[in-house]
């Protein structure tokens, strides 16, 4: 079996170069992998730095804080979701940033928020961690948690961490992207902003041909929207995302 230990700070920030806790953690934890046969699985808080930290630390931790703790509320989501994204560039296979836990199902969500966390978390290969009362989950919150198109961008084997491809606009709309093993890109169209809006991914912003053709599946709707040409538009309500595979012909 696999056992997952966090280890929160330990003097991290007193370390500029290696931090030598985790440098000792991790050997004590290859020990016992050795003597017992069971992985150890290791999360450190925090490193927040492409340099310093972020040059060494996926070779020690399985993954990191990138961020402040989060909070149930839509500013906090999205401030840990821009300060992760800063550190797209250190996730690879097996090693993760993470932006802390998931908040759906807690008070101070609303469905179209908590659909947009849990979609943005997928996105950014983050770790999902269920911030929620397992014992006191109504069916809603089960059944983000449980989506299974949604959950398949997560555990894609190609294990490239998505990030934004677009600035956010006057209007909070923004374009993710996550490439996936089969050639296909997972695209979330995010609205910040307080109305509705229509979201466009030209489809060269997204890592395909310009002028291309490709297949879309609405990844929550779990239902196919046809082909499209060049590009793909979705109107978005307020805080909340149109997440859709797109899969080039």
């Amino acid at each position: 079996f696999c056992v997952f230990f966090e280890i929160d700070n330990c003097h991290g920030r007193h370390h500029p170069h290696i931090n030598t806790s985790w440098i000792l953690f991790k050997e004590g934890f290859d020990k016992c992998k050795q003597q017992t046969g069971h992985t150890v699985k290791m999360g450190v808080s925090s490193c927040r730095t492409v340099r310093g930290c972020g040059q060494y630390v996926a070779s020690l931790a399985t993954l990191w804080r990138t961020t402040t703790d989060i909070q149930a509320n839509w500013q906090s989501i999205l401030s840990n979701l821009d300060r992760n994204n800063a550190m797209a560039s250190i996730a690879k296979p097996g090693h993760y940033n993470d932006p802390d836990m998931l908040q759906v199902g807690n008070p101070g969500l609303s469905l179209s928020e908590a659909r947009a966390h849990f979609s943005l978390w997928n996105i950014v290969m983050a770790p999902l961690l269920a911030g929620n009362s397992i014992l006191n989950m109504d069916n809603m919150t089960l059944s983000i948690l449980t989506a299974p198109e949604v959950l398949a961008i997560n555990k894609d084997s190609l294990g490239k961490q998505g990030s934004r491809v677009t600035p956010s606009n006057s209007t909070g709309s923004e374009v993710w992207t996550r490439p996936l093993s089969d050639g296909s890109v997972a695209v979330a169209l995010l609205n910040r902003g307080a109305e509705e809006t229509t979201i466009t991914a030209p489809f060269q912003n997204i890592g395909l041909k310009e002028g291309a053709s490709a297949t879309i599946r609405d990844l929550w709707q779990r239902a196919d929207l046809g082909q499209f040409t060049g590009s793909f538009t979705a109107k978005v309500a307020t805080h909340d995302v149109s997440l859709v595979r797109v899969t080039p012909k």
